[in-house]
């Protein structure tokens, strides 16, 4: 801003892509069985290719992207990364170009995300290295080759994990708290982590929101609200 403050969350430049606010059930056999209240958010249900978290994180990333002047998107992951599907996904949907870099490890078939990364019409290089340093240097040479050709890039790191990717779940977890049935109050998130970004956004989202209730990022599946 002009007085050089920080923009408030709501102020950061996004793009709506998912299907929001996503689904929020009480599991009733699991909580009879726990003894608590157990709630599911689902997220597998943001509505882009097969859904998922990182959706969100597209939305504040791929508007700064377009802001920026940004016509080609870069970022990596392993060879099935749901994070590079979806990046292809919603960057076609805005008339992008996706260039991934991914890990040549695991499941390198012409199948499962490699089918949907090219239906998205991403551009896919496998890369023979387990450190994300490799992929990084090999992004910014690409970059560079792009940039001198008269074309913007914008870089998004594996997982969309940066801060601002990190606040579109500073907003889920306001979804959370206005889908709370009254009288009903959370007391733990628990989240799948692997980047960390989605537990990012959900710790300084409930600082802001749900102050009564911790944050936990674990490695797995969907995450849970336990009331």
């Amino acid at each position: 801003s002009e007085t050089g403050a920080q923009p408030k969350l709501n102020e950061f430049p996004r793009i709506s892509l998912g299907l929001l606010p996503t689904p929020m059930h009480r599991l009733d056999n699991i909580s009879r069985i726990l003894g608590t209240n157990v709630w599911i958010k689902r997220d597998d249900l943001t509505g882009i290719g097969l859904g998922g978290n990182k959706v969100r994180k597209l939305e504040f990333l791929l508007a700064d992207a377009k802001n920026k002047g940004a016509e080609v998107v870069f970022t990596t992951g392993g060879a099935q990364s749901n994070h590079a599907m979806l990046t292809a996904a919603c960057a076609a949907r805005l008339g992008m170009q996706t260039i991934l870099l991914l890990k040549k490890r695991g499941v390198t078939e012409h199948r499962g995300n490699l089918v949907l990364d090219d239906i998205y019409g991403a551009q896919v290089r496998l890369v023979d290295t387990d450190d994300y340093q490799d992929i990084y240097r090999e992004m910014d040479r690409l970059s560079g080759e792009l940039a001198a050709q008269g074309h913007k890039c914008y870089p998004i790191p594996v997982g969309g994990s940066t801060a601002l990717g990190a606040v579109g779940y500073v907003h889920c977890v306001e979804e959370m708290a206005a889908q709370l049935p009254q009288g009903v109050e959370m007391g733990h998130i628990v989240s799948a982590t692997g980047s960390g970004g989605t537990t990012a956004g959900l710790l300084l989202g409930a600082a802001r929101c749900l102050p009564g209730a911790k944050a936990t990022g674990l490695g797995g599946g969907f995450f849970f609200c336990f009331v």
